[in-house]
Order: structure tokens, then sequence, then C-alpha cells
């Protein structure tokens, strides 16, 4: 590792400034000696905004107090502080979210303060390129009561290795209970930008989509992320639940993917989103696009 990059805010960072110094030229794709800098990213005292909560859930369809992935919200804005800063040798457009686990550990108040931290892991070397882990944290009065994992993928042969993956390993075979369709319009990305900051290229337009060679705009991976524990009624962040989700296949915008459901056999509602029903599809598999499963 690195030394340290420690950065402590007031504010959250400036959203478009942080992504105008991720799109720097000089940076590249991972290779087999890449480091990655030991940098966190906070700010103190932070307050939710009403309104903003009331159009978060009105976009993933939440009437939870707290829904499950709403802390993340101050926490993306840390992440493309983190990812975009000079000292950061991985080009951030281009990264690639394969996943994330959220753990609720106490209430999270709705008025706040909140303390909100974020820091990147040392990376590891997977057959796919260059994969590392970016957490985030909320504390209230110095206890911790919400945190979540990000990992992400710099894809690169040269950064290849042998070292085994940390995006949860979830089951998407198999028979299902219950499935529903869930529209996908052409701008939700939009609005989920307008709602979080996050004006990711990607998922804002289907032109600058392709150029990072997606067919159209995508689908924010916690915005499906939001919208799933919605939709099946666990999205409340309440102490001891636990979500996991791995997103093997981008949600091209518009679409209307297939939410399916089940109890898991360890507890909770295991899930995935698939282009089309699994049932109707017949003797043809049918690839999952997201497996997730919540506890607790």
């Amino acid at each position: 590792m690195s030394p340290s990059d420690e950065t402590s805010h007031t504010d959250l960072p400036n959203y478009p400034l942080s992504l105008a110094r991720a799109v720097a030229p000089w940076k590249r794709s991972a290779n087999a000696t890449t480091v990655l800098p030991d940098s966190e990213s906070m700010v103190t005292g932070w307050r939710p905004d009403r309104e903003r909560l009331a159009a978060y859930r009105s976009l993933v369809g939440s009437g939870a107090e707290i829904p499950i992935a709403f802390p993340q919200l101050p926490i993306m804005a840390l992440h493309i502080d983190l990812l975009s800063r000079w000292s950061f040798p991985v080009r951030a457009l281009g990264l690639i979210h394969q996943g994330a686990v959220i753990d609720v550990l106490d209430d999270v108040p709705v008025g706040g303060p909140w303390d909100v931290r974020a820091a990147v892991s040392e990376g590891r070397h997977v057959r796919a390129g260059l994969e590392f882990d970016v957490s985030g944290e909320v504390s209230v009065g110095g206890a911790l009561c919400w945190r979540s994992t990000s990992t992400y993928l710099s894809r690169s042969r040269s950064a290849s290795g042998a070292e085994e993956s940390a995006v949860p390993q979830l089951d998407s075979s198999g028979e299902w209970e219950a499935e529903v369709g869930i529209p996908v319009a052409e701008g939700t990305g939009r609005a989920f930008g307008r709602v979080t900051g996050d004006i990711n290229p990607i998922h804002m337009h289907a032109v600058p989509a392709k150029a990072f060679g997606f067919p159209r705009a995508i689908a924010h991976g916690w915005w499906t992320t939001g919208r799933a524990a919605a939709e099946l009624g666990v999205d409340e962040a309440v102490p001891g639940r636990r979500l996991q989700i791995a997103f093997r296949r981008p949600i091209v915008l518009p679409s209307t993917p297939v939410l399916c459901s089940r109890s898991a056999a360890s507890g909770g509602v295991e899930f995935a989103l698939f282009p089309v029903s699994p049932a109707a599809a017949g003797d043809d598999p049918v690839r999952a696009l997201v497996a997730g499963i919540v506890a607790g």
C-alpha cells in the first residue's frame, strides 16, 4: 500500500468536480504492479435532507422510514472523491461495480447528524483484473450504525491473477416462488442522478454509454439494490438486517427485468433479476442480471 491519504470534510465533496477529475487522461486500467493508496474521506455532522429522502423513497418505491440503501447516498459522493484523486492510479470511469454488502448495526436516525466515512482497501488480482473494495460507514454519536462494502473491478489482462474474488457468491439457479416484472424507464438513470448527484454518463444517456461499450444507458447498481429491496418489502433499515447483492450483467434502459424471489434455506429472502421469466423460458437457461439475499 502507498502512504495514507486522509481527508475530512464539513460537507459532501462536489460530485461534478470529482467526476471531472475521474476522466484524467493519464489514468489507465490496472496492471500487475498497480498499488492502490490507503485512502479515506469523511464528513462529520451531515444531516439527511427530508425532501431528498422523500424523492429517493418515491424513486425506488419504498415506504420505509430509512430505506436500507439510502445511507449509501452521501457515501457515493465520498467514493467518487476517493477514486478520482490524483493519487488514485486507476481511471474511475470504466470501473465495474460488481457487488455490495450492507449491514445495519443499529437504528439510523432520520434527522442525523451522521458522521459518514469511506475508505479504499488493498486490491486483489483476480482472473478478470484488479478487484478492490470501497467501504462506507455511518456513525451517530460515535456509534457505528450502518456500513457497506462495494466491490469494483478494473478489468485488465495484465492485472489478472489467481486471488479469490470477494463478490458475494449467490445462487440464482433453481425454482422461484414468486416473480414480478419491474419496468425500468429510459430516464431512470437521470432521475437517480437528480436525487443522488451521481451523474456518471453511462447512466444518463445512450450516447455516452455506448462510448463505454454499452448498447444503451444502464441502471445504477444502487438504484437496483433499493428498488429490489423495496419491491420485496425488506428495505427497512432495521438493526441486524444484511443485504448482499451481485451485479452480473447490466440492466439496459429501458427494459422490464423480472424480479424472482424465494425463501432462503438459511432464513431471509433470496432474489434475482432476469431479462425474461425463467419459468417461461422452458429448457433454455436464463442468466441472471442480478442476484441477492436479504437476511434479518
